[in-house]
């Protein structure tokens, strides 16, 4: 796949690439039958009401988080 990009823009507007490398199809595939077969539950270290959103992304920002922030929609 070809892709064209205009980089002088791109600079101009500040914006950051980074490449990641995230793996095979086949490797996806054989995470989620593991998941599936074994099950996983994410830590989830704080739930705040929506109506604190901005106070959860103040907690993420502060890095004090062990675990996932969420924001329960009402």
């Amino acid at each position: 796949m070809t892709v064209r990009f205009d980089l002088r823009r791109a600079l101009q507007k500040g914006v950051r690439l980074q490449a990641i490398s995230t793996g095979s199809r086949d490797d996806l595939e054989s995470l989620g039958r593991a998941l599936a077969e074994y099950g996983a539950r994410p830590v989830v270290d704080r739930i705040f009401p929506f109506n604190e959103a901005r106070a959860a992304f103040e907690y993420l920002s502060s890095g004090a988080q062990f675990g996932k922030v969420v924001i329960a929609l009402p």
